[in-house]
């Protein structure tokens, strides 16, 4: 009878304090595993985010130095036609200042000749 009233009934709230009791703990268990996936997700979610941003830091870089070589090259040209166009429009007036000059010359020359030729006769 003592077993019916009293053993029965403490043995039972016991093994129901330590089934809730071990529940409690598996569940808690579980929940620190799902934190720690959660985690390891947000470790490698910011990992991969780093790793984009320097990807696409460099593809930057990368096309920048590309357009400043190409505005370089542009600009390298567009300097050397510059010259090259200086050069020719030099040589051009040094040539018509040298016909110019063969021209006064031969002027200078004909009017000495002629000067000369007048005070011999």
């Amino acid at each position: 009878m003592l077993n019916r009233l009293l053993f029965r009934p403490l043995l039972r709230v016991q093994a129901e304090r330590e089934s809730r009791t071990t529940g409690l703990a598996t569940q808690a268990g579980k929940n620190l595993n799902r934190y720690a996936e959660l985690v390891n997700q947000y470790e490698t979610a910011i990992k991969n985010a780093r790793m984009e941003s320097y990807r696409r830091q460099e593809q930057v870089r990368s096309e920048a130095l590309q357009k400043r070589g190409v505005v370089l090259e542009d600009a390298r040209k567009s300097a050397e036609q510059l010259v090259q166009q200086s050069r020719a429009s030099l040589q051009a007036q040094v040539q018509q200042a040298r016909e110019q000059l063969s021209r006064e010359a031969r002027e200078i020359a004909r009017v000495i000749a002629s000067a000369l030729l007048q005070r011999a006769a």
